[in-house]
């Protein structure tokens, strides 16, 4: 990816934030400003309203009167409260909720003095007016109300409306990185396009074709390959890693079998365990050149039917291996036996492919790879022996061979 492109992408999310935020805080404020300049329009209101109908019902206690305070109240759903008090006390008051109203706790007829609210600072507000005096009324009484001048109603917009626009930046971002991404991934015009197959790491030699040795190139030990990896770096440890798969087959090579077999057989060793090696063969015969065909796609079902890909292995033209940690030779044959019975129900090239399977085991012994690639390629011969399309397990007589490694069999 171009390197301005994170710059840009975090320059243009910082411009993005300062903005989101700008414009939630600039609908905030507006909309309190105009909730607080309706709330003292609708003081001036409820202060005339209270002065008629203290005059039309003959005083501020009359029941006419609260009741048609009460009406006032109620049609102005943010309204919180509203009280009228006097030197007497107080002398009407209907409020939404006690918490309200700090002083008195308790309304009781010989209270006196000033009331005082709980006022909520940024979300609601106090305003009181003088009334008038009227006819035959002693000294003024106070007309005290307290709105909401921010609440869910107005925050909810704001809110829906930054979700809405968090979205469309995202989906705009996602759009805009696909579009690098293509436009960068496209071939440069008048460049030839890279050769086919993973090219050799360093310190690796050219892979040649099962059998055979590249004249050119001299073997590499598999230490010295190990520290040149090492000492490449990460990215040529991976290239290494795949390296070690063959190209047609995604299967590792053969020339790797029996470093990766006698690792595996020293680790069982090691753990008690058993492990298998199994040699397979496609019957014949192959007209028509389609061998390499046949031979990709039984390597293809090979590596679906055992899901560990470094534990399987090409062994030339038409051959492959398998090395089963922890498996006994009767598991193995098992194994083995659904595989070669998956192969030969399925036609590949238009007609169905038997395999010949030899399998062998350490079975509790302590022998050398070759040993047990051996003993599976003497399984291998009398599958093929017998007419192919068959598993055949070879089955050694570990107490024989234990007698044997003492000395008293000769």
């Amino acid at each position: 990816m171009d390197k301005k492109f994170p710059s840009i992408f975090l320059a243009a999310s910082g411009a993005f934030f300062v903005f989101i935020v700008g414009l939630t805080g600039y609908r905030i404020e507006d909309a309190r400003q105009r909730n607080t300049a309706a709330a003292r329009e609708r003081m001036t209101t409820l202060e005339k309203s209270a002065v008629s109908l203290r005059d039309a019902t003959g005083g501020l206690t009359t029941p006419q009167f609260k009741k048609g305070m009460r009406a006032l109240f109620d049609a102005e759903p943010r309204l919180l409260l509203l009280s009228i008090h006097s030197d007497e006390g107080i002398l009407y008051l209907v409020t939404r909720s006690k918490a309200y109203l700090r002083d008195p706790v308790e309304l009781t007829p010989d209270w006196r003095g000033t009331p005082s609210y709980v006022v909520g600072k940024g979300y609601e507000i106090l305003l009181s007016a003088p009334l008038a005096p009227g006819t035959g009324t002693a000294g003024t009484a106070t007309l005290d109300t307290l709105s909401a001048v921010l609440g869910r109603d107005d925050l909810y917009p704001v809110v829906r409306d930054d979700v809405y626009l968090f979205l469309a930046f995202l989906l705009v971002c996602g759009v805009l990185m696909l579009i690098v991404f293509g436009v960068q991934q496209d071939p440069i015009p008048g460049r030839a396009p890279p050769a086919a197959g993973p090219a050799p790491a360093a310190g690796f030699a050219p892979v040649a074709a099962p059998g055979t040795r590249s004249p050119e190139t001299p073997p590499v030990a598999a230490p010295v390959q190990a520290a040149a990896v090492q000492a490449a770096g990460p990215a040529r440890a991976a290239a290494a890693e795949r390296s070690l798969a063959s190209s047609r087959t995604g299967l590792v090579l053969a020339e790797h079998l029996a470093a990766r077999l006698e690792a595996e057989l020293e680790a069982a060793a090691g753990g008690d365990q058993d492990l298998a090696c199994a040699r397979i063969t496609v019957d014949g015969p192959f007209l028509q050149g389609n061998l390499p065909v046949v031979y990709a796609e039984i390597a293809r079902a090979l590596r679906e039917a055992f899901p560990v890909p470094d534990l399987l292995f090409e062994s030339g033209d038409d051959s492959y291996s398998v090395v089963l940690p922890d498996t006994g030779v009767d598991a193995a044959v098992g194994l083995l036996e659904d595989f070669r019975a998956k192969v030969s129900s399925a036609p590949i090239e238009g007609r169905k492919r038997t395999l010949s399977v030899g399998v062998s085991s350490r079975g509790g012994r302590l022998i050398e790879h070759t040993t047990l690639f051996e003993e599976a390629g003497t399984a291998l011969a009398k599958a093929m022996r017998e007419g192919g399309n068959q598993v055949i397990g070879f089955r050694a007589d570990a107490a024989r061979f234990r007698e044997i490694l003492s000395g008293s069999v000769r």
